[in-house]
């Protein structure tokens, strides 16, 4: 399955991306601005971590791909406890150094939550932003999320635990 945005294309993981999700895993600068990774992972691990995931009856995992070039990935974005009978789900974002600032992630997000509002009938999404990750949080922002409140995070980077953000949108 392929849902077709402006500027992107979210499609299934493949094989080939293995190596596009390991430089993301690796991306130590996000490191400091997201939950996830926070321990190196031997080679091994990394392989199992990239194998090709299905979609649950809880989640839906999407290479994001840029719309000319659909092969190469640019990303992963995702929705995760999804909740049909509450209508809800979470989503997650994760571009490649190299696709930030280009309008991939606004498009990526903006694509997934009209597919998630007109094709799955869920009624809100929502996300969990870390405080300083002002790059992420004005993401949201643009796609239409709003900030709805701020929690104390069992995430620590460093000694210093991080609050998180809460953003969300609802559908028409």
């Amino acid at each position: 399955m392929k849902i077709v945005g402006d500027k992107v294309v979210l499609r299934a993981m493949e094989g080939q991306d293995n190596d596009m999700l390991q430089i993301l895993m690796e991306d130590q600068k996000a490191q400091k601005v997201i939950k996830g990774y926070a321990c190196p992972l031997s080679c091994r691990r990394k392989k199992g971590c990239l194998s090709p995931l299905p979609h649950t009856a809880g989640s839906m995992r999407n290479i994001i791909a840029d719309k000319r070039d659909p092969q190469a990935g640019l990303g992963i974005i995702f929705l995760s406890h999804m909740d049909f009978e509450n209508k809800t789900a979470e989503i997650h974002i994760k571009l490649l150094k190299s696709a930030r600032g280009n309008g991939y992630g606004r498009d990526a997000v903006n694509t997934l939550v009209s597919y998630a509002f007109g094709e799955l009938g869920l009624s809100y999404i929502y996300g969990n932003i870390l405080e300083h990750n002002i790059p992420s949080r004005r993401l949201f922002e643009t796609c239409g999320f709003k900030q709805e409140g701020m929690h104390p995070s069992k995430t620590y980077q460093g000694s210093r635990p991080r609050n998180v953000c809460c953003y969300g949108i609802k559908g028409g």
